[in-house]
């Protein structure tokens, strides 16, 4: 799929790499997969035929391995059904769902030696038969509504699986060895005709035209007949005025109210919230209006759910036999089961998957006829309510165990040119603040492509997201599973395609992580789009840190480098060797913007007495105001600052913390953190960030703004020597194009408004160092991210140059009057 998408994980806040990944390691062995959509979407269509194509492959492996373990072949082996069971189609739309498949078999038969995936789209034949499909859809029923057409190549693919198929891979065909593999796709319609999911909503009933109501609806096949078990879980026995209210439950509904007006069901409730919520809920619970159109909802989920659960009854055939391991009533059918609907039907395991497992539930509590049966419906039961099991010993009686939900996500209400700096850089460029739609996907694909794991984070730390999938249990709803199991995030855009070498440079990333490769970013900037672009390289880069920054590195060096940039030995010491090989860059001041791992932060904590009131309730007044605030472009660097505050038993956030922020837009990030935006600071401090910052102006006038009257400024940062001598001839890394020219900082903090503006000479060259051997004990480590010389050969003309001559290291001061 060569757009931009993410497959995220409830469960560890991780990502499948791809839906091949996703099926190996996850899904192979479920028994009952939920898909929840959204309607004719284009890439989620692209998405469930690849995941329908992994599941076959996985199923024709299964088997082939598994007659290979007790000595048959697989097509002695009973024939494994993927049965798809959609909403598009009604429960009555079967017949041409029949005759759709059936007048492939009949062909099949006639040439039996059919290789999937050797189809083609634009087959005479194969499109003639869609379109009857699309025909009969629209005139024999037209209840629907649903466009088919961009489901044409989903359809047709199960089409020519409809019946028993020889698979050949590669492989295969290359050894002329078949592999009967006995699995086939069956189509299915799922929903109750939308007419009569309306009636419920639009007429009014009487107990007696209710009763009618339903009866008919069950002698259609849509529900279930009162003599069956499954009877006892279609109505409500709680309620007192209508015998015939449909079983639901408070999760559902307050789902279902706030899809309908987009009422907060996420955010964390306060205590003082609960009486308010409980009222709120009465009231709900009298709107007539509301009750009809959850009672349609449900009449919707409850048919469907009746038709998985039989439709799984139906086909979890009982053995005969009761030796070799095998006992009567044991289920022994290999099939699996794919449903694709509405998001809505089935968020957070409610819907058409709480009515699925009701269903079974009752033919295991309420049949009392056959033994079989309900030993079939326990098995079913058990394996539908816990998710999948990889190891084939687990694997239930029925075939297949567990159950897994996906849902859909676009990739616009992530709003990332809101959070993402390169994308705000872009939009503030435009007298509109819109950022061009070119500009947007450039930079978007090039974030999916150089730090897939960063756009992770800013999808999981959404709004969208975080609070369905992560926080599920804290809102109004207090859900008891996440929206989704697995979460297809994906570009809506249809026009932004990523080309196939484009794909290639994903491999970058990981070059990076070795230190090999070419700088991913090298001229991949075009004309006024320096900044961006060096903003997104920095982010990149320090996520790398963050991650790595865990790994032990190499302490003597350490200790030399920071002797040699002015650091104290007292300094050395306070610091010990757990976070001694984290400092950041050059410098002889203490961080605050662009605090990096926190090595800086620790120093100010000290030096301000913040550490000193973590160990003493009796502190002085100045040392109960003292705290350190830590601000870094990139989260993973965040992350470890925070644990190595918590690890040295420093109070985190009372009296240190460390937040995601740009300096550029500094305001934002201390308003996020529940920090004032203005006069808060008494010193601002700085270590070699600024020289990474492409608007320095911004950038000082956010600290201008922070500043207490009468605060100050120590900023150290790389300048390029006046008058800059970066020849245009030279293609120069781009964090380099960013270095402020050493004329312009002093003139232009004092038209902002600092005073007593010196720019001091670090006196820190940024050549003749002489280092220690690399300590053998941590060689180990060398996967520790090395922001400098990952790319010496694409720059190594800078070994010619005097960087002393052409750069130089100052500490910028200045006081707000």
């Amino acid at each position: 799929m060569n757009f931009v998408h993410r497959i995220l994980k409830s469960s560890s806040g991780g990502s499948s790499e791809s839906i091949q990944k996703l099926v190996q390691n996850e899904l192979q062995h479920a028994k009952l997969i939920y898909l929840g959509e959204f309607h004719s979407e284009k890439r989620i269509i692209s998405f469930q035929l690849n995941l329908v194509k992994e599941l076959m492959k996985c199923l024709a492996a299964t088997k082939k391995k598994t007659a290979a373990a007790v000595g048959s072949s697989s097509s002695s082996a009973p024939t494994t059904t993927l049965h798809l069971i959609m909403e598009h189609f009604s429960v009555d739309m079967q017949p041409i769902l029949d005759r759709y498949q059936q007048t492939h078999q009949h062909q099949q038969q006639q040439h039996p030696k059919t290789i999937i995936n050797s189809h083609n789209d634009d087959d005479e034949e194969e499109n003639k038969a869609f379109e009857e499909l699309v025909t009969s859809y629209n005139e024999e029923y037209g209840t629907e509504g649903h466009n088919l057409h961009p489901y044409r190549e989903l359809l047709q693919f199960c089409r020519r699986q409809s019946g028993t198929t020889t698979i050949n891979n590669h492989q295969d065909n290359n050894n002329n060895n078949n592999n009967n593999s006995h699995c086939k796709v069956k189509l299915h319609g799922g929903f109750i005709p939308r007419n009569q999911a309306a009636k419920l909503n639009k007429e009014t009933f009487t107990t007696n035209s209710k009763r009618e109501f339903f009866q008919e609806l069950s002698s259609k096949g849509y529900l279930p007949h009162e003599h069956e078990p499954m009877y006892h879980a279609l109505f409500d026995t709680t309620t007192d005025n209508d015998e015939f209210t449909l079983r639901g439950s408070r999760e559902h509904k307050l789902l279902i109210q706030s899809l309908m007006s987009g009422i907060d069901i996420y955010s964390p409730l306060e205590e003082d919230d609960e009486d308010e919520v409980e009222e709120k809920e009465e009231r709900d619970d009298t709107n007539d209006k509301m009750s009809r159109l959850y009672q349609a909802q449900l009449l919707k989920d409850h048919a469907m759910g009746y038709k998985i659960a039989s439709l799984m009854m139906e086909h979890a055939t009982p053995t005969t036999t009761t030796s070799g391991g095998g006992s009567v009533g044991k289920a022994k059918n290999d099939d699996r089961y794919l449903v694709i609907t509405g998001l809505g039907h089935l968020k957070h395991y409610t819907g058409v998957p709480d009515c699925v497992n009701g269903y079974l539930r009752q033919e295991v509590l309420s049949n009392s006829s056959t033994l079989d049966r309900r030993s079939i419906a326990l098995d079913l039961l058990q394996s539908v309510t816990c998710p999948p099991i990889h190891s084939l010993s687990g694997r239930s009686r029925s075939g297949g165990n567990g159950c897994a939900l996906i849902g859909c996500q676009m990739m616009y209400e992530i709003y990332l040119e809101e959070i993402y700096p390169p994308m705000i850089d872009a939009a503030s460029k435009n007298e509109d603040g819109e950022i061009e739609d070119d500009v947007k996907r450039r930079l978007l694909n090039n974030l999916y492509l150089q730090n897939p794991t960063l756009l992770d984070q800013y999808i999981l730390n959404s709004d969208v997201v975080r609070g369905p999938m992560l926080g599920y249990a804290d809102g109004l709803a207090r859900f008891q599973k996440p929206c989704a199991d697995y979460l297809f995030v994906y570009d809506e855009d249809d026009e932004n395609e990523i080309d196939d070498d484009e794909m290639v440079d994903v491999v970058v990333q990981e070059s990076t992580i070795s230190g090999t490769g070419q700088c991913p970013f090298h001229g991949q900037s075009k004309e006024g789009e320096d900044d961006a672009v060096a903003k997104a390289e920095t982010i990149q880069a320090y996520e790398q840190v963050g991650k790595t920054a865990g790994l032990r590195g190499n302490v003597a060096r350490a200790k030399a480098i920071m002797t040699y940039l002015g650091y104290s030995k007292s300094d050395i010491e306070y610091l010990g060797e757990d976070d001694i090989f984290n400092f950041q860059d050059t410098g002889e001041t203490v961080l605050d913007i662009g605090s990096g791992l926190g090595i800086d932060s620790f120093l100010a904590v000290r030096d301000c007495g913040a550490d000193d009131v973590c160990k003493d309730d009796n502190e002085s007044d100045d040392k109960a105001k003292s705290f350190v605030v830590g601000v870094d472009i990139a989260q993973s660097e965040v992350n470890h600052a925070t644990t190595r505050a918590i690890d040295r038993g420093l109070v985190v956030p009372d009296r240190i913390r460390f937040i995601r922020g740009d300096v550029e837009k500094l305001s934002d990030a201390l308003e996020k953190a529940s920090l004032d935006t203005e006069n808060i600071f008494d010193v601002i401090i700085s270590n070699g960030a600024f020289c990474l910052v492409p608007d320095k102006r911004k950038a000082f006038e956010e600290v201008f703004k922070a500043l207490r009257p009468g605060g100050r400024m120590a900023i150290s940062t790389t300048t390029v020597s006046s008058p800059k001598r970066l020849d245009p001839s030279f293609e120069w890394p781009i964090c380099l194009k960013m270095f402020a020219n050493l004329d312009e900082i002093q003139p232009m903090c004092e038209l902002i408004g600092f005073k007593n503006v010196q720019v001091i000479d670090a006196e820190s060259p940024l050549e003749g160092m002489e280092l220690p051997d690399d300590d053998v004990e941590v060689s180990k480590n060398d996967d520790r991210y090395k922001i400098h010389g990952k790319y010496a050969d694409q720059y190594e003309f800078l070994q010619s140059l005097d960087m002393d001559e052409l750069c130089q290291v100052v500490t910028v001061y200045g006081e707000k009057p």
